[in-house]
């Protein structure tokens, strides 16, 4: 059954989900991409949704995603007499939240997702739908992000940075990424520095965070 208005208590509202883990799977209508979005939700608050992601081609997980509450126009549950869901049983698919990742806001997204996984791939879809950006996480304020680039082809670029208010979906950890990241290497060397300081500044700030 389709959901209009989400109000986000996903266990709540989805009693006939298949379940992993307490993880329900779901699939999400998001209006900004033509394409609907399947995956296991892993946490929520008032403003984001982190899950992880089901490819809908070879049925496996694919990396994680965090997007904006308010962009998702509805979304319903993929029951246990359903494909997608018979599927995750053949292929004995267990969603596991990533560590260390915190969804109280954008920048806090990716931030720690950033400083979990080696690339994030950000999505501005309101402004170019069919276009990312992915790179190595290097800092952020209360209004941008960022990035140190990389290529299609696997090489590095320069920084850019990116408006938090513009970004709408953030994924990482799913099999792009870690290609693109075995085929770049090492950072140039005048990129080693500002990492390793952002690192100290990231790894300094996320210590004294609980897990959970």
């Amino acid at each position: 059954m389709a959901r209009h208005r989400p109000q986000f208590a996903y266990l709540e509202e989805t009693p006939g989900a298949y379940v992993v883990d307490g993880f329900p799977l779901l699939q999400f209508d998001r209006p900004i991409d033509r394409y609907l979005l399947l995956g296991f939700a892993l946490t929520w608050t008032a403003n984001l949704t982190l899950i992880q992601i089901v490819d809908d081609q070879q049925y496996q997980l694919n990396g994680y995603a965090v997007f904006r509450n308010s962009d998702v126009k509805r979304w319903r549950e993929i029951t246990n007499d359903k494909f997608g869901a018979k599927a995750a049983v053949l292929h004995k698919l267990r969603p596991e939240a990533p560590a260390g990742v915190i969804i109280t806001s954008m920048k806090e997204a990716l931030a720690s997702a950033g400083q979990a996984f080696p690339l994030v791939t950000i999505h501005r879809e309101r402004i170019e739908r069919r276009v990312c950006y992915v790179g190595k996480f290097q800092r952020a304020s209360q209004r941008s992000v960022t990035l140190i680039r990389i290529s299609t082809e696997g090489e590095w670029e320069e920084e850019d940075s990116f408006s938090l208010k513009d970004i709408t979906l953030v994924e990482f950890g799913g099999a792009y990424e870690r290609l693109l990241d075995q085929m770049a290497g090492p950072l140039p060397a005048r990129h080693r520095t500002q990492v390793s300081a952002a690192k100290r500044r990231l790894a300094s700030r996320f210590a004294a965070v609980p897990p959970g």
